[in-house]
């Protein structure tokens, strides 16, 4: 009896740490995904800018540089704005790998760490890219001609490069992560379902290329679908987060 009662008070020490343990790790995690959420609507918004300043063909080089040359905080800003979610997702990445334990498989969280660490590559790539504003702006300077094609390479290493490449693994990280957590019932069930909608995206991206191939125009509800599924995308960050957070306080209660 007396073995008995020193095993029961030599584990209650020990879950008492586990579970401040779990709790800081879901707080942590729930506050870095609420940071990535403000931050993707902060860098979609700064996105929209130029057709608000009146900057409406951004296709032409010559009319983003001239934005640029007028509005040269915004670029940089957009790169500050993409290395906190970098960093961020990193947080995010593990502490939702242990939102999911244990009733999730351990392949399955290591896989979506992956995918998270994976995304916040391509996030911090753009970002550093995002900040070149300078050489740029001294490329152009000298040749308006070398300016515009040093422009369109970043733009399209950047922004239909690394953005598109953190955007994809985003949604197969809010898919695997609305699946497993559907399964464990770790996460709620609505939430769940949100983040499943918004892997459509992931959808719309494999049927483009396959319409392109068979010679069909892509409709243009597809294309507009696509771009309103990026921001919905940050609204289901933002709830992860909140999730996250609340689970945090439940444990601290308990």
């Amino acid at each position: 009896m007396r073995a008995t009662r020193e095993r029961n008070s030599g584990s209650a020490p020990a879950k008492t740490a586990v579970t401040n343990t779990n709790r800081a790790a879901l707080r942590a995690g729930g506050m870095a995904v609420v940071i990535a959420g403000l931050g993707g609507i902060t860098w979609f918004t700064l996105e929209l800018l130029p057709p608000v300043l009146g900057f409406d063909d951004t296709d032409n080089p010559a009319v983003s540089l001239d934005y640029l040359r007028q509005y040269p905080q915004f670029y940089p800003l957009a790169g500050v704005v993409l290395f906190i979610m970098a960093i961020a997702f990193v947080v995010a990445s593990f502490a939702v790998s242990d939102a999911l334990a244990p009733r999730t498989s351990s392949i399955t969280r290591r896989s979506l760490s992956a995918l998270g660490l994976m995304s916040a590559a391509f996030l911090f790539m753009h970002g550093v890219l995002r900040e070149s504003l300078g050489p740029l702006l001294y490329i152009d300077g000298m040749n308006s001609g070398w300016g515009e094609s040093a422009y369109l390479t970043l733009q399209m290493l950047g922004t239909h490069g690394f953005a598109q490449a953190s955007l994809l693994t985003l949604c197969v990280w809010a898919v695997g992560i609305s699946v497993a957590g559907a399964r464990s019932h770790a996460l709620p069930i609505w939430l769940c379902v949100l983040g499943v909608v918004t892997g459509l995206r992931l959808v719309m991206l494999i049927t483009g290329p396959l319409l392109t191939a068979a010679s069909i125009d892509l409709p243009a509800f597809l294309w507009l679908g696509s771009m309103a599924l990026i921001p919905l995308g940050m609204l289901w960050w933002l709830a992860l987060g909140v999730v996250l957070l609340v689970k945090s306080r439940r444990n601290l209660r308990q």
